[in-house]
């Protein structure tokens, strides 16, 4: 469910014509975020070719480095809040409160999942959707949309979002038993979580889908006028 967009397609585009102040901001926030994720892929990745695929070192690469990074889409919630970007309040608060339970309630709270493999493949998954996402959010402001990162943003999530989705499920599911050790309510708590994330999935998967459709068709609508 996290792996999800965090916030609606009219992100950064209320400001495009906004404060100069605001617009430069919110360009260097999503430069920092692309930066900031695209180590966490490149970490991710170039430990498991020197580790020949040993996934249970990934978090010693790179188990911080995502938590903090992915921490700062805090500062996302407080963008909708304070209205330098027009998305759904409660969407976005929703989506990145689910990936601070992953990074946070789970992966630090109990040591013994991070050497699962999940962890790896919900990290490469993030990590992708994240360096595509910023980008392409990055380019908009300055009025730049490519062909490519377009297709990218509306395509990549038909694997991603699946790989990601199944890797926390399945995260929150293996910390169960640990959980219920830790504190019941909390243990009950994770239970509510995975009992919400099928519909929560299903939602945001076909959401990206119609969005899909209407991008890429107006981009198509676009392309023809010029020819």
């Amino acid at each position: 469910m996290s792996a999800t967009s965090i916030s609606e397609e009219t992100r950064g585009r209320k400001n495009s014509s906004g404060s100069g102040l605001t617009k430069n901001y919110l360009i260097l926030y999503n430069v920092l975020s692309w930066v900031g994720w695209s180590y966490v892929l490149w970490n991710t990745i170039s430990n498991l070719v020197h580790t020949k695929g040993d996934f249970r070192k990934s978090y010693d690469q790179v188990g911080w480095i995502l938590t903090w990074v992915q921490t700062t889409a805090l500062l996302e919630v407080l963008h909708v809040g304070f209205g330098l970007v027009k998305s759904p309040l409660a969407t976005t608060g929703i989506q990145v409160a689910s990936r601070l339970l992953l990074v946070w309630g789970i992966l630090n709270l109990f040591p013994e999942e991070r050497t699962h493999w999940a962890f790896t493949t919900m990290t490469i998954a993030w990590s992708i959707t994240e360096f595509v996402r910023y980008a392409y959010y990055g380019f908009s402001l300055i009025g730049v949309q490519p062909a490519l990162l377009l297709w990218a943003r509306y395509t990549f999530f038909f694997l991603l979002y699946p790989v990601g989705a199944g890797s926390e499920s399945l995260l929150i599911y293996q910390s169960l038993p640990y959980a219920k050790k830790y504190n019941y309510v909390y243990y009950l708590t994770e239970i509510l979580v995975l009992i919400i994330y099928a519909p929560g999935f299903y939602t945001m998967y076909t959401h990206m889908i119609s969005q899909r459709r209407k991008y890429l068709k107006a981009r198509k609508g676009t392309e023809k006028k010029h020819q």
